[in-house]
């Protein structure tokens, strides 16, 4: 949806806005912050060549002094913030900790000196789900700059900005057509997000094509690092098979674990005594970052406790993975979840939609399969994010010591009523966020051709940042912001 701006906010050619480009949206993001409609924009990269501000020298300098000193904080990061960032991040969790906080605290002072250069009055990117853009917001937090994260909707065809996970909204309700025309949209079990693609084939075959193209690509990216001399960059790192959660060969057995008879327990276990796990993307940004309690950002162990619990309280326990999924996951979490009472891992080809009119309660950390749960009628037990709106419609897991409490709480919850107000709710708070572009216009972009997509989702990104700067109090430059 559209949103007013206040009126001294609606012309252009003022403040400066910085971009964190990653792997081939460097042109793209400088050609929406060329069309956002500030005074100056410029794009800042982790990549060899890459950005108005590239911080590769400034981060191996700095990193290694660092490593060399041991040291676990600086004047720009404590030693606590370290740690977070730390066990966020999906490549430093496995790098020990001298090296982690050494590759932090290197890439703080080469962000400190692009924010000293450029004076950014707001930062924009895709949504954080590394330690180099954790490390930026927290500096631009620091200095007063707010760090919005532009992604995909729900909503097909509209974007949205977030911070970790938290929906950014401003101006007043949406039209009431509007909302009924999300709810006809979505509330439905045939729905689809625009940025679920379908998967199909999840055979032995296709699972050994997909690990050996990753492992390859790995190798190939190692001997990259080793030419740039560079072997300390995030880009490089991730695609490692010597990380935790790398599959191994003998993860292809996964498709000899799947219980293709799960249809078969359904009669022994009344709809309101059955519960849908939906496994998400795993490592993912939105269970890393917009988790608040490292203790829930376990996301294997808190599945695993989640169906012990709801299994010793006598539910049938459906479990399915993210197809996209499919050649990543580790036989691991299956294993223990098989050898749970009661607990069925269905095929990778079911539609996960179809479970959710099959089962009474739901359970997903921050996926979109809790939303659909809750429009659908279902008790969606969730993690807080950028579609829930309260306890009126959602079950909140807010303490991973409360899992053992869940079934009866879910149990005890009523919301067999009042569904349609329920799907308003829902429907009502996404579109308070989300405005209509097109997000995808970054595949493919040619700068030389930008495509109208693109330019006019730099218009629109221009508009709505600029309105929730006015509404959070940032738009004017902060004095002093400097290091």
């Amino acid at each position: 949806m559209q949103h007013d701006l206040p009126k001294d906010l609606t012309q252009d050619g003022t403040g400066t806005v910085l971009l964190y480009s990653i792997h081939r949206t460097e042109d793209w993001f400088r050609h929406l912050g060329e069309n956002m409609g500030f005074a100056k924009s410029a794009v800042v990269s982790c990549l060899p060549g890459e950005g108005d501000h590239n911080v590769i020298a400034d981060f191996q300098h700095h990193q290694r002094r660092f490593y060399a000193a041991d040291a676990r904080h600086s004047d720009l990061l404590d030693a606590a913030t370290v740690a977070d960032i730390a066990a966020r991040c999906r490549v430093l969790r496995f790098m020990g900790d001298p090296r982690a906080a050494a590759m932090i605290l290197g890439m703080a002072e080469a962000m400190a000196k692009v924010l000293d250069v450029v004076q950014p009055d707001v930062i924009v990117s895709f949504p954080i789900d590394r330690y180099v853009s954790d490390v930026l917001e927290h500096l631009g937090r620091a200095r007063g700059v707010p760090f919005y994260e532009l992604t995909v909707s729900a909503l097909n065809g509209q974007s949205m900005l977030m911070r970790k996970g938290a929906l950014c909204q401003h101006g007043p309700d949406p039209d009431p057509a509007l909302v009924e025309a999300g709810v006809e949209e979505m509330a439905t079990p045939l729905f689809k997000p625009s940025y679920v693609q379908g998967v199909a084939n999840f055979t032995a075959k296709r699972w050994l094509k997909v690990f050996a193209y990753f492992r390859l690509r790995g190798f190939v990216f190692w001997l990259i690092s080793l030419l740039h001399r560079d072997r300390l960059n995030l880009h490089y790192l991730d695609a490692q098979s010597f990380l935790g959660h790398k599959p191994r060969l003998s993860d292809m057995r996964i498709v000899n674990l799947v219980d293709r008879d799960w249809r078969d327990s359904l009669d022994a276990f009344p709809k309101d005594r059955r519960l849908f796990i939906g496994l998400a993307l795993f490592p993912e940004a939105s269970i890393d970052y917009w988790i608040h309690d490292l203790k829930l950002i376990e996301y294997e162990d808190v599945i695993v406790e989640m169906a012990t619990a709801f299994s010793d309280a006598g539910y049938l326990v459906l479990v399915k993975d993210h197809p996209l999924q499919f050649g990543f996951r580790q036989c691991g979490l299956i294993d223990r979840l098989r050898a749970i009472k009661n607990v069925k891992f269905v095929p990778y080809e079911e539609n996960g939609t179809e479970f959710l009119t099959l089962c009474g309660v739901s359970f997903t950390c921050t996926g979109t399969l809790g939303l659909q749960a809750a429009l659908l009628g279902a008790k969606s037990i969730v993690v807080e994010n950028y579609y829930t709106t309260d306890t009126r419609d959602f079950i909140f897991l807010s303490d991973r010591d409360r899992i053992k409490d869940l079934p009866e709480e879910a149990s005890s919850r009523d919301f067999s009523t009042g569904l349609e107000d329920r799907q308003r709710r829902i429907i009502a708070n996404l579109l308070r966020g989300s405005f209509v572009s097109d997000f995808f216009s970054f595949e493919k972009f040619d700068k030389t051709n930008p495509s109208p997509g693109a330019t006019e989702l730099g218009h629109v990104l221009g508009r709505e940042v600029r309105a929730l700067m006015a509404e959070d109090g940032a738009s004017a430059r902060h004095n002093g912001r400097g290091t």
